[in-house]
């Protein structure tokens, strides 16, 4: 017995060296489902839900670093065992205090999931619309990207991961929009602004009157940015979700 506990101590230890040595980057925020994004990949494009969207302006400044790595997600300091990979870049993930433990809509540090891996992550994804996370982001390529546009081959590395099977979220329309610095093609999700908007304060998010759709207010007017799913409405407040 003794022995067998000496070896499963030394076999922890190993995996915990492993992985500090293998680590990126690491941190500790707030989770959410797919709001403000901008995408290098669709879901659609990826077929899989485990895509990950991280901090938009640190991932632009080396995308070869961390587009399709490994991301080791822990909720109340539990870790998940999904292949989750990064593959967006997150505008709320870039705003504000990178040690920030205050959760705020228009800037909080963190990741966004797919509506059913944030739901699998914890129940409470769903209710709140946010989730208290730390993760690992570890030198392991899960999905290989052509992200600097050289025609090179894009794919899983190894068999594809579909990911939990709920109804999706997100849903939309895309334009392209380059960054010239780094001479990157990224897509972003094209507004539009509802025909009765009225003035209200940028990055709030609430549901459309008739409860079809999500809405963010930019520039000071309500923008239609999620039309929910057919057989799906919005609810939530300053969260607002599809279901």
């Amino acid at each position: 017995m003794k022995n067998n506990q000496i070896l499963a101590a030394a076999s922890l230890l190993f995996t915990t060296q492993a992985l500090a040595q293998n680590e990126i980057y690491s941190g500790s925020g707030f989770g959410t489902y797919y709001y403000d994004i901008v995408n290098v990949w669709t879901l659609e494009d990826v077929n899989s839900d485990y895509l990950v969207a991280m901090n938009y302006t640190q991932l632009v400044v080396d995308m070869g670093k961390y587009c399709g790595k490994r991301v080791i997600v822990s909720v109340n300091g539990v870790p998940s065992d999904m292949p989750l990979f990064i593959g967006d870049g997150c505008e709320r993930c870039a705003t504000g205090s990178s040690t920030s433990t205050t959760w705020q809509p228009d800037g909080a540090p963190g990741l966004d999931f797919s509506y059913s891996v944030a739901e699998k992550l914890s129940s409470q994804a769903c209710d709140t619309g946010h989730i208290e996370i730390s993760w690992e982001i570890v030198d392991e390529l899960v999905y290989q990207f052509d992200y600097d546009g050289s025609g090179g081959p894009q794919g899983f590395v190894t068999t594809a991961p579909a990911g939990p099977t709920t109804t999706k979220v997100h849903t939309e329309t895309t334009t392209k929009a380059t960054i010239t610095k780094h001479s990157t093609t990224l897509k972003t999700t094209t507004a539009s602004p509802t025909q009765t908007s009225a003035s209200c304060q940028d990055n709030v998010w609430q549901c459309t009157p008739d409860g079809t759709s999500l809405e963010q207010c930019i520039g000071s007017t309500w923008t239609i940015r999620e039309v929910c799913p057919s057989g799906t409405s919005c609810h939530g407040t300053s969260n607002p979700y599809c279901a």
